[in-house]
């Protein structure tokens, strides 16, 4: 398994903070996504554009709820950045 740099999961956090709204302090590689940051379809939209133009990886709308956490989501790109 591959697992996420340091810098690759502050660059998700600092990005899901600023989808979300919400403070990049207050998210870690534990915070569970759908709970803790948001369900809306807008939100989650924003997030995988985000991953795409920050990553360069397509993560296909359908498949970003089965990512549960940060990093889960963090682990997912740098497996597919190999």
């Amino acid at each position: 398994t591959i697992m996420a740099t340091q810098e690759l999961t502050d660059k998700l956090i600092a990005a899901a903070a600023r989808v979300f709204n919400k403070d990049a302090a207050g998210i870690t590689t534990e915070t569970n996504i759908a709970e803790e940051l948001g369900s809306k379809s807008l939100d989650r939209m924003g997030m995988c554009a985000v991953i795409e133009n920050e990553f360069d990886i397509v993560i296909p709308f359908a498949e970003f709820g089965m990512y549960k956490t940060i990093g889960e989501l963090a682990d997912f790109i740098a497996s597919e950045a190999e």
